[in-house]
């Protein structure tokens, strides 16, 4: 990781959430839940669903590393005859690269269960047919050649930033502090879309949260009043996909499992399925008081667990619940 990519503490991370909520995805109020029920671990509620959709950062890994139990909680899912999909926000990866990092944690993964923000980056710039000269946040390795038009890594070179049609913004991990400056003084000078792979604000590296694209985006359109075009979660392509996949499940019987409320829970809320929110190993490792972040928010899922496979037997005998 770059040295000049800066991290963000717990507190800046929940505020920048907060303040881009309004260009988040909106939620009808009538389909949050009241109250949300606590729970010691996934297997305890897992009867009530036939497909179970989780989150990868923060609820699988955190980092290279696998939270504890995540592997033998996926494990007992499958063997019981469980639907699972994996849905990420990790534009940078190709699917079999991602396939082979959670294979080589010890999850049994192919490519029909996952679902990767990557594979709709291309139709959203297609959407654009009058735009064929973009700047792409991505290193220099990038498959540049999977994406439409002309597409060229933004460097320190100003002059590239002013001459592109739009950004799309995919990989920050070698972003700098010049670069954002370019980007934000080309955007103000001339406004132009602002696409992206990766909504996070940020992610779970074990130790320290992680700068994600999409705080570059918001920070990029604070300077230039353009919204941007997001794919990946909170927003629905990534949930229409899981959805289609499944034609025969219906809605009630499939369960969100993320450790963020403005993507993971907003996202699946806005799907109109059911969310379970985790908060050790995640986003949210650490912090105690969840309900006040609940309230902050104006959402909540309808389950709350301290990890997936927190205090579990695989033969899923209950635990304490978490944070009631």
């Amino acid at each position: 990781m770059s040295i000049n990519r800066p991290k963000l503490s717990f507190e800046q991370a929940i505020a920048a959430y907060l303040q881009y909520a309004p260009r988040l995805p909106q939620v009808d109020p009538a389909s949050v839940p009241a109250k949300t029920q606590y729970v010691g671990n996934l297997l305890e509620i897992a009867d009530q669903f036939d497909l179970i959709v989780f989150d990868a950062f923060g609820v699988l890994n955190s980092g290279p590393q696998a939270i504890p139990g995540a592997v033998e909680t996926v494990a007992a899912l499958q063997k019981s005859g469980k639907k699972l999909a994996v849905v990420t926000n990790d534009a940078s990866s190709s699917a079999e690269a991602i396939l082979a990092r959670h294979r080589g944690r010890g999850f049994d993964f192919n490519t029909t269960n996952l679902i990767s923000s990557q594979q709709f980056v291309a139709p959203m710039m297609e959407t654009y047919r009058d735009l064929s000269h973009w700047g792409a946040m991505a290193p220099v390795h990038w498959p540049f050649d999977i994406l439409p038009g002309r597409v060229e890594p933004l460097g320190a070179d100003r002059a590239l930033y002013d001459a592109v049609d739009g950004f799309v913004l995919i990989d920050s991990e070698n972003w700098s502090d010049i670069q954002q400056n370019h980007l934000e003084e080309s955007l103000a000078a001339n406004p132009r879309p602002i696409l992206v792979g990766n909504p996070d604000i940020c992610a779970p590296m074990g130790a320290f949260l992680s700068v994600e694209s999409g705080y570059f985006a918001h920070k990029a359109a604070d300077r230039c009043n353009v919204i941007p075009d997001c794919v990946g979660k909170p927003y629905g392509h990534v949930f229409d996909e899981v959805l289609r996949r499944h034609p025969d499940i219906s809605r009630d019987r499939v369960l969100m499992v993320g450790d963020t409320i403005h993507t993971d829970v907003l996202g699946g809320l806005a799907a109109g399925i059911k969310t379970l929110l985790v908060h050790q190993g995640g986003f949210l490792d650490g912090q105690d008081d969840i309900e006040s972040l609940f309230e902050k928010s104006g959402l909540r899922p309808h389950f709350c667990a301290r990890a997936i496979g927190h205090g579990i037997d695989v033969s899923g005998a209950k635990s304490e619940a978490c944070c009631a």
